[in-house]
Order: structure tokens, then C-alpha cells, then sequence
């Protein structure tokens, strides 16, 4: 294979050569790297790339030096106006993935925030705070050595990959507002606990290098004078070779794109609309934002995260998807950006109660197994499959054909369902130990714990069904999450059975009445201060108390006595260091605590 060819394969960070041994290069490129390394994570970022052909701007990681390869790339490129390409690297050059995601937006117009996830069951890049492709499978199991996290533009040599380069174009810049990084924590949150950001405002030096080298097939030379922090942003230089540094002026940062639907799902008598950023509520509750098919257009209620929008309709068939419209919505920006007509299928939900055959085929009651992304239902995340000899016995159960497969190492499972409060059934036998101590592993739905360190030959026996049960399981934003983390060995899971706790009421909300009040904060991680919002289900006092890790209250809320109901009140942060704290909603004589994390 010729190093062009390779160089277009296998663009982002290669080869890597000492800037003396090189031959003068035409042009002057940048990067900007982590001294430090990182294994597994969720790495985020807020970017505008640059729209010319023939060069990119990336943010990506790179276990250096490359022996072996360990890459996952997000690349904006110049040539392209409607995409943005993710890839992942491992030690093969055939170990190649490269995807071309088409965007609603323009890359190089406006400021976007781009993700990855990283893990060792998969990979997954999030546009805007929603996900939008995976990737799993043997190839992740490689992507395992500790990677720094980079910033480049440069100009590529291969121009059926990058597109035609005209130098006239020179300079380009590609603008960073802020990086973080939160770290892969299974079996806490949502696995991800935030460890920094870094919002550009001096060269943190015991954090960032500036480089200077290049490779073969990169026709700019990194250096230092290009790699520019000016007014809380970092700017990455595309020039010629005798020139360096940031020539513009004040760096436009407008919100111009309109938003745009992202999803539709129908559960029971509501049809839930992610939205691409925030919108308001004015524009959500007016006539004809929505309509199309078989069904009657209710009103439409914006959640408190002002991106998921409830619309109630009438006559829904829950068996068959349509097409829904969508038109009118306006984002909070200003002036606000107003959205054009905007078809989305609607899709239809699964039938309870919901029975999964996990790692396996399903049969007449059971589902078969699934991996999770962003267009399925439900899914399995990582592990892998087995499957036990068909005349195995299995003790203590009826369907021993279930327990014969499952999978081993599965991290977690995602299952798409109405707001509301369901029973969780796991369904577990240990199919290769004997003995007590060689598996041991935990399992939480939804934060609310089903086994904690679970030996199944100590609790039920070898080859044996043991079927832990969870009950008052809430969920709040339409997926039920399973995760699960071994302490000994790694996890295995048989089965699945997620039962609604009461009747569905019709709309998207707890059936029948609420037992404890809603509590959540927005935005989580703040920078600066947060809007507390919360359910009084009967009239009383209520108050909500934020302490520190070591217990000692920071601040105390006393809303007095309130009426039932929605409530929201905002929070000021201002006096209180950067760090993470528990708030506590006293009301209707219970107790609610969510963990809140204060960056500066």
C-alpha cells in the first residue's frame, strides 16, 4: 500500500516525523494535545471547523507513539458542508471505519458540540448532545491503550479523499471554545463522572503541548506560533510557509442553524419529540406545530430540559408507524431561528409485559436479543453471546432453554418505554463455575440496585435459575437502563422481564397517582447557576438543601408551603466552589437527592 494511499485510509494523525528530518513543507499547520493520557470516556467538544477543500480540522485521540495503532477520529471536512466523518483505528490497517454522518447544519457556519464514547463494549459519537452512530463489535475489544486527547487542521496531499487545495484560501481557522473530558465509570450515573473542562482562557500548560511535526501525506508543518488562544478560544491556523499565527478578527459566535427534530416515538396516547437544541415553549404549544397521519392533535407540552416535547394525540394506533410534521419551532437564540417544514416517522413502542431472550433468539413470548443504538428499541451493551449444550440441565425453572444462552461481559441494556414506574426481572444462571467466588458481579435499573455482588453458585447453585426481582423502578426520560460491573471474573445475563408497575394514564407520565414527587436540575454539569424543578403532589412545605461531599450544607432553600403542582426555582452558584454536591428535596414528607457538578 503507497503512504498516499495509507494517508487517505488512516488520515488523522500518522506517521509521525521529527520536523528536522524534513523537507520544507508549503505550508504551516497546528495541533494542540494533552500531555496526559486517557483509557475509555466520554470526550466532548465545542467546534467550528473551517469550509475549504482540501484541509480538515479534527478532534480526536491518539495513543502515541502508534505501536500499536490506537485512533478514534471525529474530521470535519472543508469540502463538505452537510457531514462530519467518524472513524476508529486499531493495529491493522484493514481495522479501518470510517463513517460519513450527514448533519441538518453547516460544520463550518457555527459553533457545534461533538462527542465520543469510549468504552470497552463500544464507541459512539454524539452531535449536539445526541448520539447518533455506534460502532462495536471485535475491533473495539483493540481500542485499549491510554490516548491523548487532539486538536489539528492541516492539509492533506490526497485529494480524492480532502478535495482540491487552492493556497489563495490561505488563512484558515478552525475555532475550539471549550474541551472536557468525564471519565468511563461503570455503574455511577450514566457511567460518565465529568473530571475537567477546559474553557481556553491561558495555555494550561501541565495540561495542553502545542506540537511541531508532520508525516508523510500532510502537506503543512505543525507549529507552535499556530496553535492561538485569544478571547476564550482556541484557534487552530492553516498558512503558508512564511507565515504564522491568527489574522481575523472577533470570532463570530451566534447561533444561526435552526433546530430540527431528531426523533419521534409514540408511547401510549403521547408522541415524544427530541428536538437538535433547546426551543421554546411558545412555539411548541402553537396551533400546527404539529400534524400529519392517522391521528388528533392534543397540544403539545416542553419538558423542563426545553428539548423533548410531549404531544398528545387521540386515536393512535401503537402497532403502526406514520409520518408526522413538524413546522414553526423556534430555538432560544437572539434573534430566535425559526424552523421550516420538517418531516419525522413516528415510531411505535414495544408491548408490555416486555420479555427478552438476552444473547439469544427469542421465541413466541420472548424477544430476541438486540445491540443497542441509536435507531433500535432496546439492546444489550457489549459482551459477548453463548451459548451451553442443548440437553444441559437447568435447575429451578420452567424454561431451561432461556438460561442455555446468554451473554458474558454485557455491560448494560437500554430499553425504550413510557415515563412511568416498572418492576425489572433479570433472569441469571452461572453456566462455567462450580465453585462460589469465581463470578461475582452487580446489577442497577435506573440507579435502584437489583443484585450487589452476586455469586450465583453461592446464592442459587450452578446451573441453576435465580431471577433477582426490582421493584418502583422510575424512569424520566424514556429509556430504562440496566448496567451491570463485575468485582470478580465479568457479568452474564440470561434474561430480561420489565413489568408496568399500575396503568398507564394515557399520556407519557407516572401512571395512576404520583407517589413521590419529580426532582430534577438543569443544566447538570452548570458553570454558573441551575433551575431546580420539582412536582408537589399535595399542598405543604417544601425545601431543598445542597451540601458539600463531606455532608456540610452550602445552602439551604426554604420554599415555604406550596400548592400542588409544577415548581421550578433557580439556584445562583456564584459563592460556591467548583466541585460536586447532593441537593435534597424535602416535600410531601419524603426525600429526594440528585448530585449536581459546579465547573468554573
Amino acid at each position: 500500500m503507497s503512504v498516499r494511499t495509507l494517508t487517505m485510509l488512516l488520515p488523522a494523525c500518522l506517521m509521525f516525523c521529527a520536523a528536522e528530518g524534513l523537507a520544507q513543507k508549503p505550508y504551516r499547520g497546528a495541533e494542540y494535545r494533552t500531555l496526559g493520557t486517557v483509557t475509555y470516556g466520554r470526550l466532548e467538544v465545542r467546534m467550528r471547523s473551517a469550509a475549504v477543500s482540501g484541509m480538515l480540522a479534527s478532534f480526536f485521540t491518539y495513543h502515541d507513539p502508534a505501536s500499536p495503532w490506537n485512533e478514534i477520529d471525529i474530521e470535519n471536512m472543508g469540502r463538505y458542508t452537510n457531514e462530519v466523518q467518524f472513524n476508529t483505528i486499531v493495529p491493522t490497517v484493514a481495522d479501518n471505519h470510517v463513517e460519513r454522518h450527514a448533519t441538518q447544519f453547516n460544520p463550518h457556519a457555527g459553533f457545534h458540540v461533538y462527542g465520543i464514547e469510549w468504552t470497552p463494549a463500544y464507541v459512539a459519537w454524539q452531535v449536539d448532545g445526541e448520539e447518533v452512530y455506534r460502532q462495536f463489535g471485535s475491533h473495539i475489544t483493540q481500542l485499549d491503550r491510554p490516548q491523548k486527547i487532539m486538536m489539528n487542521i492541516w492539509q492533506p496531499a490526497a485529494t480524492d479523499w480532502a478535495g482540491p487545495f487552492n493556497s489563495s484560501s490561505l488563512p484558515v481557522y478552525a475555532y475550539y471554545d471549550w474541551v472536557r473530558y468525564s471519565a468511563y465509570t461503570p455503574g455511577a450515573g450514566d457511567n460518565f463522572t465529568l473530571q475537567w473542562r477546559d474553557d481556553f482562557g491561558i495555555f494550561d500548560t501541565q495540561r495542553w503541548q502545542k506540537a511541531t511535526h508532520t508525516w508523510d501525506g500532510n502537506n503543512a508543518q505543525f507549529v507552535t506560533a499556530n496553535a492561538v488562544l485569544s478571547g476564550g478560544y482556541l484557534i487552530l491556523c492553516l498558512t503558508s510557509n512564511t507565515t504564522s499565527g491568527y489574522a481575523g478578527g472577533a470570532i463570530p459566535d451566534a447561533d444561526t442553524d435552526p433546530p430540527y427534530p431528531v426523533s419521534a416515538r409514540a408511547y401510549d396516547s403521547t408522541i415524544v419529540v427530541r428536538f437538535s437544541e433547546p426551543v421554546t415553549a411558545a412555539s411548541v404549544a402553537a396551533a400546527g406545530s404539529f400534524f400529519g397521519g392517522p391521528v388528533q392533535y392534543a397540544g403539545a407540552t416542553l419538558r423542563s430540559d426545553h428539548r423533548t416535547v410531549d404531544v398528545a394525540v387521540r386515536g393512535m394506533d401503537l402497532a403502526t408507524p406514520f409520518i408526522m410534521f413538524t413546522q414553526s419551532i423556534q430555538d432560544s437564540a437572539t434573534p430566535a431561528n425559526t424552523m421550516g417544514l420538517k418531516p419525522i416517522r413516528v415510531l411505535m413502542p414495544l408491548s408490555f409485559p416486555i420479555r427478552i431472550d438476552v444473547g439469544g433468539s427469542g421465541d413466541s413470548e420472548f424477544l430476541p436479543d438486540s445491540v443497542w443504538t441509536v435507531t433500535k428499541q432496546y439492546g444489550r451493551i457489549g459482551g459477548v453471546p453463548y451459548a451451553i449444550a442443548p440437553a444441559t440441565t437447568i435447575a429451578n425453572t420452567d424454561r431451561p432453554g432461556l438460561f442455555r444462552t446468554g451473554v458474558h461481559g454485557i455491560a448494560g441494556y437500554a430499553i425504550r418505554v413510557p415515563n412511568g414506574r416498572y418492576t425489572v426481572t433479570l433472569m441469571l444462571a452461572e453456566d462455567t463455575h462450580t465453585v462460589s467466588g469465581k463470578r461475582v458481579f452487580s446489577a442497577r435499573a435506573e440507579g435502584r440496585e437489583i443484585v450487589r455482588d452476586c455469586d450465583l453458585v453461592q446464592q442459587a447453585g450452578a446451573l441453576t435459575a435465580y431471577e433477582p426481582v426490582v421493584t418502583d423502578v422510575e424512569v424520566l426520560d424514556n429509556i430504562l437502563d440496566i448496567w451491570l460491573w463485575a468485582s470478580v471474573d465479568s457479568t452474564t445475563l440470561a434474561g430480561i422481564i420489565v413489568e408496568r408497575a399500575s396503568t398507564p394514564t394515557g399520556l407519557n407520565q407516572p401512571a395512576g397517582p404520583a407517589r413521590q414527587p419529580a426532582f430534577t436540575i438543569y443544566p447538570n454539569p452548570l458553570n454558573a447557576s441551575a433551575t431546580f424543578a420539582f412536582s408537589q403532589v399535595s399542598a405543604g412545605s417544601a425545601m431543598i438543601t445542597v451540601c458539600d461531599l463531606l455532608g456540610r450544607v452550602v445552602d439551604t432553600l426554604d420554599l415555604g408551603i406550596l400548592s400542588p403542582g409544577q415548581h421550578t426555582v433557580r439556584w445562583q452558584g456564584e459563592r460556591v466552589a467548583s466541585g460536586t454536591y447532593f441537593c435534597t428535596l424535602a416535600a410531601d414528607g419524603q426525600h429526594l437527592t440528585r448530585r449536581m457538578l459546579l465547573t468554573r
